[in-house]
């Protein structure tokens, strides 16, 4: 008996793409990008919301033939007629025949009764229905007179609004944004320097980030790059993340380390939002990267021209991110210098490692 091959490398193409494919889920919590709000910006949010009701037209009810009969009316009818026809029989002297004559018949008038019951029944309950839906259309149609005269003139407060919008959340960032001590002089990504083009065609206010001292270690946390937003104060780091170090092709932002996560809850605490790009998605898509932050950054200042500004850009498609494991098995790939590679950012075969 034949004993199988095992499967090496050289069927790696395949293998790759499998892989990929299972770990292309949405989760929102395991793909790219990742945005994280503060707690004191996700209470803002909410805050501000606005929803417009949408009313449906109230529906006519129709009353079905199964109303319920109260036997205390029937019953007791039934019974006098009962009463009466026993006591002509007696005193008349009726025969059998007539007597089960008189029966059917009362019989019968029994039944007609009821059914009159039910059909009168139906029509009380018809005629109140339809008196609850005329209500329920009135009160429909005032609504929505209500509505659309609000969205009529919703466009004359808009300037209003968005300044005070503005306001509110200058207030509420003023002098509760931790800043860095000093520029960062971390070695900068293969990637980041035409990025960091690509956004400053957008937004020019956005530039490499600084150093935060972590409390109790020697060494700080550097961002990648930051966007402040003069006019509300609105602070973003946005980071670059790739699976390996260049180098030593060490697994980096990794989802099961647990590094990234106390990362991001020490930029949270100090009202920062964080928002997180793979580098495959930056070396690929830059301007779908843009428009993103753009999103992010209208979600809470509203500037259209903005939108305007990244409206021809791409979408940005979801990128999965990896766990130790994955990171590794994509570094024997040799992932990471194929897309750089193709976007023409590796270049023989090296990469500068990023610290």
């Amino acid at each position: 008996m034949e004993k199988r091959k095992k499967k090496t490398f050289k069927s790696k193409n395949f293998t790759h793409q499998r892989f990929f494919r299972s770990i292309s889920g949405r989760n929102e919590q395991t793909t790219y990008p990742q945005i994280f709000y503060p707690p004191t910006l996700q209470s803002f949010l909410k805050q501000q919301q606005l929803t417009y009701p949408r009313y449906s037209k109230p529906r006519p009810h129709r009353t079905l033939w199964d109303i319920p009969i109260n036997p205390n009316i029937v019953a007791p009818i039934a019974g006098i007629g009962l009463f009466i026809l026993s006591f002509v029989a007696v005193v008349k002297g009726l025969s059998l025949t007539a007597i089960a004559f008189g029966l059917i018949s009362w019989s019968g008038a029994i039944w007609g009764l009821y059914q009159f019951l039910r059909w009168w029944g139906k029509q009380r309950r018809q005629q109140e229905q339809d008196y609850q839906h005329s209500q329920q259309v009135k009160q429909w149609q005032r609504a929505n007179k209500l509505r659309d005269r609000y969205l009529k003139n919703a466009h004359k407060h808009q300037k209003q609004q968005l300044e005070s919008r503005r306001q509110k959340l200058r207030q509420l960032l003023k002098n509760n944004v931790e800043q860095p001590v000093a520029q960062s002089d971390a070695q900068k990504g293969v990637s980041e320097v035409k990025f960091l083009e690509v956004l400053q065609s957008v937004l020019p206010t956005v530039e490499f980030g600084g150093e935060f001292p972590i409390p109790n270690f020697d060494y700080p946390y550097s961002m990648d790059m930051a966007f402040i937003d003069q006019d509300t104060g609105l602070s973003i780091n946005i980071e670059i993340d790739e699976p390996y170090e260049g180098k030593k092709k060490q697994p980096h932002h990794c989802l099961d380390d647990g590094k990234d996560e106390k990362r991001n809850h020490f930029f949270l605490e100090r009202n920062w939002v964080v928002l997180r790009f793979a580098e495959e998605q930056v070396v690929k898509n830059p301007q779908g990267c843009c428009r993103c932050l753009v999103e992010v950054i209208v979600n809470f200042t509203q500037d259209k021209s903005l939108l305007e500004k990244v409206q021809q850009f791409p979408t940005l498609e979801p990128v999965k991110a990896w766990t130790v494991s994955e990171a590794r098995q994509l570094a024997v790939w040799k992932h990471r210098e194929t897309y750089l590679h193709e976007a023409g950012v590796y270049r023989n075969n090296k990469l500068n490692s990023k610290q």
